[in-house]
């Protein structure tokens, strides 16, 4: 038997109520949205063929970008894994998943708009795959940081980042099946916080290397972002500027 497929998700879909604004669609200093930029950075670790998922909630802004992908997935046969192999060239591998929100309107469910939502859809795409995760929270962060991860992890049900003041980032992470139906399990008993599912279940907490705490800037409000953005002006090549060519 193989090694289950390890698949990339952007959570861009979040309510961003602090923000004031949708922070997938802030806008990088050269006029980029920020969600392109984590898109490129994906397909650095994730090169073709492999599809880049983005997760977006149902009342999600889009550009004219994310419309056309949209208009792409038009049939329930572009929403399951079997279809990434009728991709033609032309069309670029990255597919949209709408949060997922269950059949039943009665159920109890508290996660909508938030990451938990994001990774749900995630999980009922590919309930078999690993998902290496990335939340357009963390706008400075570079592929050396998923790399790290991956040296990092063990047979655990989550690896992510941990900040110098101990706090759990479960959206810069690798999910496994268990993890996710830990996950699924918790939203339904209205516990929709994945930093508790990561804890609960002794999810391995990396730290960034010395000297690199800078890859798990966080951004959730205007004032943070535009700091973030002052980073990425004045600091070393590779904190926020990646090149865009080969997401289109």
């Amino acid at each position: 038997m193989g090694l289950p497929a390890m698949r990339p998700l952007l959570l861009a879909g979040g309510k961003s109520t602090r923000m004031g604004t949708p922070k997938h669609l802030l806008r990088m200093p050269d006029g980029t949205p920020l969600y392109r930029r984590q898109l490129q950075l994906l397909r650095t670790i994730f090169p073709e063929p492999q599809t880049i998922f983005i997760s977006l909630a149902q009342e999600s802004e889009t550009d004219e970008f994310l419309d056309e992908l949209l208009a792409q997935a038009t049939t329930p046969a572009d929403q399951s894994p079997e279809s990434e192999g009728c991709k033609t060239p032309s069309r670029p591998r990255i597919q949209i998943l709408r949060d997922y929100h269950p059949a039943n309107a009665d159920a109890k469910y508290s996660a909508a708009g938030s990451p938990a939502a994001g990774l749900l859809a995630a999980y009922r795409y590919d309930a078999w795959a690993y998902w290496a995760v990335l939340a357009c929270d963390y706008p400075l962060i570079p592929a050396e940081a998923f790399f790290h991860l991956f040296v990092k992890r063990d047979a655990v049900p989550v690896t992510c980042f941990r900040t110098a003041e101990g706090v759990c980032e479960p959206l810069l992470a690798i999910w496994a099946p268990p993890a996710l139906s830990r996950l699924a399990e918790r939203v339904a008993r209205g516990h929709p916080r994945p930093e508790e599912t990561a804890r609960e279940l002794d999810g391995l907490m990396v730290d960034a290397p010395a000297g690199c705490e800078w890859w798990l800037t966080n951004v959730n409000t205007m004032e943070e972002w535009v700091k973030a953005v002052e980073e990425m002006k004045l600091g070393p090549p590779g904190r926020g500027d990646i090149m865009l060519e080969g997401v289109v």
